[in-house]
């Protein structure tokens, strides 16, 4: 099962599942990802708005009406999945795995999706991860601000050293994550124990939450399009949503 959490609302960029992005609203990628890997039984969005409803049905995907409990800016993605799974045990249905894919991750591609996948299965894993390497940035290095603006080093002085000295950090992405549905039923958790990780590119696995992640994310496109002669995005298959 493929399972794309697709909230109505959102404070940072209000409606963020459904701005246009490239001549789609952003959820249709991840839909468009997860059909064309061809891994999946059932696609599902969870959402509590039925205009993502009625836009996931347009693109393929199924609507799962989300409980409101389930929909505020504290929602937590564990209980989704445990909801998804017992909407489809209900029906009679058990899927071996569970596959999250948010859908602020526009520029994931069924390929990235299907690669992880082959390493789950492969090293048999429970729960998996999709990182990114940082990029211009070494997270060692965060600093904190008071009222003051006074700084303090959130991490301590034992990682103020020479970038090369650094051990490699990566940060998780939204863009695929895997479960086998025992184990995540059992611990209600997505980083389980064990959990492992999966690198992929950093620019496919770019999350969009604030405006100038959108506005990046745009530039990366057309970037890539220009230096590569076609589009990084994934191919949707159907005509853009009435509206």
């Amino acid at each position: 099962m493929a399972l794309i959490p697709a909230r109505g609302g959102s404070k940072r960029l209000p409606r963020k599942n459904l701005r246009p992005f490239f001549g789609h609203p952003m959820l249709a990628y991840g839909i468009a990802a997860a059909r064309n890997s061809r891994l999946f039984e059932r696609v599902l969005v969870s959402t509590d708005d039925p205009e993502i409803g009625a836009i996931a049905c347009w693109y393929g995907a199924e609507y799962l009406p989300r409980p409101p409990a389930y929909a505020d800016d504290s929602a937590d993605l564990v209980p989704v999945g445990v909801h998804a799974l017992e909407t489809l045990e209900a029906e009679g249905l058990r899927p071996d795995a569970l596959c999250v894919l948010l859908p602020n991750c526009p520029l994931r591609r069924s390929e990235d999706i299907v690669a992880q996948y082959q390493l789950f299965q492969e090293e048999r894993r429970a729960f998996q991860i999709s990182v990114v390497p940082y990029r211009s940035v070494y997270p060692h290095w965060a600093l904190l601000a008071s009222e003051e603006g006074r700084g303090s080093w959130l991490f301590g002085w034992q990682y103020v050293v020479n970038s090369q000295d650094l051990q490699t950090a990566y940060c998780p992405t939204g863009a695929v994550w895997w479960a086998r549905t025992e184990p995540f039923l059992a611990q209600r958790a997505f980083y389980g124990d064990p959990f492992h990780l999966a690198i992929m590119d950093a620019n496919r696995g770019i999350d969009l939450d604030r405006g100038e992640d959108l506005e990046l994310a745009d530039l990366l496109v057309r970037g890539l399009r220009d230096r590569d002669g076609e589009s990084p995005l994934e191919p949707i298959g159907v005509a853009a949503y009435p509206g």
